[in-house]
């Protein structure tokens, strides 16, 4: 019994004293001792003598602190190219609407893909009881490769979304969480983070640039100059500029010499923009004012990406617009009562040129559940841009402000036969009604449209803030501007990748932070999308 008493002591203090000191300092204490320690146990057995026996339990030495940083890290990633080099793809297991539908490249059927899915799902976990999210991408990547029309993220106008198949990939790894709901022993669960390292990393600054500063460009940043020019003539033309602007303020933009020279020192403007640590937007003003207004602005992102956003979204918001408005409208009953409330403020709106287009955007940011704070501000509609910075307390990120609410007065009529008075209250809080717009990035107002522009022109110069000064979205309305960016609704920009990357946010139901998965695509405006269009195809037929 003894040499049971001995183990039991053993346990226990490497339980209370080398756990803990192994824990919170693993590279201190023991990589300071190179020792072993041997215990010699001797008993003897209630019965005759028992020979002797000893135990020896060694401490290897740990590696130096100074080779902390060399040693690959200790946390569980499975491992998955030995399973997927073996998997296939059940083909044969494709229901006969799905194979119809493949043969002729046509869309997959809702229910026979969900099907596919439930298969395909079940020969995976044969060979691997929880593949990860990296896996499903795998898997979904083979079946795309083969079948991409039918099971490929496409627009009306043939699109690509994304990589193309990134709602088959979340959709087979919604069914391998489903089908492990109750089995703990498959989870994968990543150790969190305490407070102080997450504080620390959220208080890095950036040193290099990264991926979501380009995603979505074409002419990020050119690398050569053009013919003829030095970085001494660019300099001499942007103080042309600074001069042209000095003397005629915001409208001289219209001249004609202002956009080629605009146009000439466009790799000037990037290396500015594009340098790190990131430049103030006051410092890039003083530098190119031209850019802060809405022609210059909209010029220099269509040399970015290729594409007129003025126009584009001017020609979209005519009619997709009432699509969207539509979808929500005829099925009031199926909303929760944000919604519904504010389905019923439009009915009783009357009717403007940007009516309809306001509508379609704060709907769709009641369905996403994110605050029309996030991306809009609601003023005076006789608030200047002095009165604005002085009064409102502005976000860093890109705003919208909107000049629509009147002031209220409270009328109060005497009633000469009563004793009583009547309080009439008159309640103007309306973004449906405005009709005026600026922005503001970094708490002041930078662009200001000019009267005689539409809520398309506003739209073009907020959402153009975001990818000329390189700036990621905000995680409180990232959905409603990645809708906005993608395939069906306006831009119709569609990277592999986000410009959202952060990796914490406000969750929509309790209100708390919580860990967010940064994803190629929104998986809730996906999901929308995909509402939408049958929503329309059932409404049609």
């Amino acid at each position: 019994m003894p040499f049971f008493v001995l183990l039991f002591f053993l346990k226990h203090v490497y339980k209370i004293w080398l756990s803990p000191i192994c824990e919170t300092r693993p590279y201190s204490l023991l990589s300071v001792y190179n020792f072993s320690l041997c215990f010699s146990v001797f008993f003897k057995a209630s019965r005759g003598q028992v020979d002797e026996m000893s135990i020896e339990i060694t401490f290897t030495p740990l590696p130096p602190h100074d080779s902390l940083s060399e040693q690959p890290s200790t946390s569980y990633t499975p491992s998955n190219s030995d399973w997927l080099s073996m998997f296939q793809i059940p083909w044969e297991r494709m229901p006969a609407a799905l194979l119809h539908a493949a043969s002729n490249k046509e869309k997959a059927p809702l229910g026979p893909r969900r099907e596919f899915v439930r298969n395909v799902v079940t020969a995976m976990r044969e060979l691997c009881p929880n593949p990860n999210l990296a896996d499903c991408g795998e898997v979904a990547k083979q079946i795309f490769s083969k079948h991409s029309l039918t099971f490929g993220d496409f627009s009306e106008e043939g699109e690509q979304l994304g990589k193309g198949y990134s709602s088959l990939q979340r959709q087979l790894k919604t069914r391998v969480e489903h089908v492990n709901r109750d089995n703990v022993a498959h989870r994968i669960r990543q150790p969190k983070k305490n407070t102080a390292e997450q504080e620390l990393n959220s208080c890095t600054v950036k040193k290099v640039r990264c991926k979501v500063d380009s995603c979505g460009c074409i002419n990020w940043q050119p690398t050569s100059m053009p013919d003829g020019e030095t970085t001494e003539s660019l300099e001499m033309k942007r103080k042309v500029l600074l001069e042209k602007f000095q003397s005629g303020g915001p409208h001289s933009t219209e001249l004609s010499d202002v956009d080629n020279l605009m146009q000439e020192t466009y790799i000037y403007q990037r290396q500015m923009i594009n340098s790190c640590p990131p430049p103030a937007i006051s410092d890039i003003e003083v530098e190119w004012p031209y850019l802060f207004t809405k022609r210059g602005l909209c010029n220099h992102f269509e040399i970015l990406t290729g594409i007129d956003i003025s126009s584009r979204l001017s020609e979209c918001l005519i009619g997709k617009s009432k699509r969207i408005v539509n979808y929500f409208q005829k099925q009031t009953l199926k909303w929760n009562a944000e919604v519904q409330a504010l389905l019923k403020e439009i009915e009783d709106t009357p009717a403007t040129n940007n009516k309809t287009a306001i509508s379609a955007i704060l709907l769709t940011m009641k369905y996403f559940k994110e605050k029309e704070n996030s991306l809009f501000i609601l003023v005076d509609e006789t608030s200047t841009e002095m009165s604005i910075e002085t009064e409102q307390t502005l976000p860093a990120t890109p705003r919208l402000i909107m000049l629509g609410k009147h002031k209220i007065y409270n009328k109060q009529p005497i009633c000469f036969f009563a004793v009583f008075m009547v309080t009439f209250h008159i309640s103007g809080d309306k973004l449906l009604t405005s009709s005026k717009w600026m922005v503001s990035i970094e708490g002041k107002v930078t662009h200001c449209i000019e009267e005689k522009l539409d809520f398309a022109a506003a739209l073009s110069a907020l959402f153009g803030c975001f990818y000329v000064f390189n700036i990621e979205y905000q995680e409180s309305a990232s959905a409603t501007l990645e809708l906005i960016q993608r395939i069906r609704f306006f831009v119709r920009i569609n990277p592999e990748g986000t410009k959202c990357a952060a990796k914490s946010g406000t969750s929509r139901k309790t209100g708390s932070t919580v860990k967010r998965k940064v994803q190629n695509v929104n998986p809730h405006v996906h999901t929308f999308l995909q509402s939408l269009t049958e929503f329309e195809w059932k409404t049609s037929n």
